[in-house]
């Protein structure tokens, strides 16, 4: 079943000093794994990402930087990183206040290995700023992409922002190979979730496992969406 994710209500727990942490989907995740950090000002978070996934990170408040292969990216409010199986890395708040940072492992380590190729550019980092604006007219919709074959390429995701207009409706579909994931940026918009429907703005997250029928419209004020596939090479069925 898909489910409705509130950021501030999460169950979050202390990994180390200044750094804490709580799922977003949870036991529901088989493709994916995400994970809310809030690091503290100047709190550090160094880890390896581990054989046979990527991981990404997205900042979803505050400002934060990543050092690792050599190289140290700043990463202000909604920047993506993509890393390499087994990248070392140290993720620093290098702001003022509290930073949240949403972590995704595709697919999620310690499960059945993949045999899909992951990224294998060591870490790379893009701001939505900073890339290239796609219009899909006919779908009265325009992405900015993060994990493809236009950015950071790889088989194991596909990641986006995706920018809606008030007249832009997707219809009733799912994906039967494939989970996905919604965090809303900017407005708001109507989803169906099982079913029913509900307002989603800024601060929640809806998840659905593979084959799970969702829909979403315009809602409110100026939509964006982070939006994820799990993994990459996903078909889309339509009512």
């Amino acid at each position: 079943m898909g489910k409705i994710v509130n950021f501030a209500s999460l169950p979050y727990k202390d990994v180390s000093s200044g750094v804490k942490t709580a799922p977003i989907t949870g036991n529901e995740g088989k493709e994916m794994q995400a994970d809310m950090f809030k690091l503290a000002p100047g709190a550090k978070l160094t880890d390896t990402v581990p054989q046979g996934s990527d991981r990404y990170f997205f900042v979803f408040r505050g400002e934060a930087s990543i050092a690792g292969n050599g190289a140290n990216h700043a990463l202000p409010q909604e920047t993506f990183a993509t890393l390499q199986e087994g990248a070392q890395f140290t993720l620093t708040n290098t702001g003022k206040s509290d930073a949240e940072v949403i972590s995704i492992f595709a697919p999620p380590p310690g499960g059945k290995k993949s045999d899909r190729k992951g990224f294998a550019g060591g870490i790379t980092t893009a701001h939505r700023s900073n890339r290239p604006v796609v219009d899909i007219p006919d779908q009265k919709k325009r992405r900015i992409q993060f994990v493809d074959k236009t950015a950071a390429a790889s088989d194991r995701a596909h990641a986006m922002i995706v920018l809606y207009v008030p007249e832009t409706v997707t219809t009733l579909h799912m994906h039967p190979n494939a989970e996905s994931m919604f965090v809303l940026l900017t407005g708001k918009v109507r989803f169906t979730v099982n079913g029913q429907d509900h307002i989603i703005e800024r601060g929640q997250a809806t998840h659905f496992p593979a084959g799970d029928k969702h829909g979403l419209r315009h809602a409110e004020g100026d939509v964006s969406f982070l939006e994820f596939h799990i993994p990459g090479g996903f078909t889309t069925v339509r009512e």
